[in-house]
């Protein structure tokens, strides 16, 4: 059995694949009529439950269950997730796997960056991430943490939104970035709730990070549409900013090697089509 607390665009994806498998899976939202909307989609179970109230988790954890966090922390003290690591050891959960971000690691100036790279987060969700790392780790239940590049897939990403016209280039443009679609990290929760022995931490992105730029350039040329207006880097959220100049190469070699786990998608260029 598996439980996916929080199940929005990844969580509806990772129950999707679950239950197209066979196995039987509990959705949660914080809404009730949201949690039976994804159930309702997915063929899963919905119950509604929040990281914020402690006593609604239980009905969404059983004995030997695979629970999957892709909820975002409620701040930046870990509170929700060691609620979370306490109801899950009370029900017998197996195992936590938590979908966290690779905003935890220091900027890398372009380097390569593996599991062992510095967590040194630049950004509030970057450090409410870590502090929620730290909690599940510090339960009683085994948990396996993913640290995610940026999502893209179905509606979702660069050319999603240079489709809609939406897309603006940051600053220059010219920091590198990882990403990793969607479906290829559904995979990846999968193969860390069903391997017999995983590590503690694994990288989840893509075969092929590049700058921002070069990925808009490449997508307009593709899609023929004109370029994206660019905007100061001064005039965007501190968050966004953090994440897009954070200039990191993320290497989800171990992933590859230890769990099995083969993208896909290895590169973004597969969103051109």
């Amino acid at each position: 059995m598996w439980t996916i607390v929080g199940a929005g665009y990844t969580g509806e994806r990772i129950a999707a694949a679950l239950i197209a498998r066979g196995d039987e899976v509990i959705v949660t939202r914080r809404d009730a009529a949201a949690a039976a909307a994804v159930a309702a989609r997915t063929g899963a179970r919905g119950v509604a439950a929040d990281l914020a109230r402690p006593a609604t988790l239980a009905p969404a954890l059983a004995a030997g269950a695979i629970v999957v966090v892709t909820a975002p922390p409620i701040d930046d003290r870990g509170t929700g997730e060691a609620a979370l690591a306490a109801a899950a050891a009370a029900a017998g959960v197996a195992r936590i796997v938590y979908l966290s971000t690779t905003g935890v690691y220091a900027p890398a100036g372009g380097a390569w960056v593996d599991e062992a790279f510095a967590t040194a987060p630049v950004t509030a969700s970057g450090r409410a991430r870590l502090a929620a790392e730290a909690a599940l780790a510090a339960g009683a239940v085994p948990c396996v943490r993913l640290r995610v590049a940026g999502i893209y897939g179905p509606d979702r990403g660069v050319v999603a939104r240079l489709r809609a016209g939406t897309y603006r280039l940051i600053g220059d443009g010219d920091t590198q970035v990882s990403r990793v679609h969607v479906d290829d990290l559904a995979a990846a929760a999968i193969a860390a709730g069903d391997a017999a022995a995983p590590g503690p931490v694994y990288n989840v992105a893509d075969r092929e990070p590049c700058t921002s730029r070069a990925l808009a350039e490449a997508a307009c040329a593709a899609l023929g549409l004109p370029p994206p207006p660019a905007v100061a880097l001064a005039a965007v959220d501190p968050e966004i900013a953090g994440m897009l100049t954070a200039d990191r190469r993320i290497d989800a070699g171990r992933l590859e090697r230890e769990l099995g786990w083969t993208p896909r998608y290895p590169s973004w260029r597969a969103a051109l089509g």
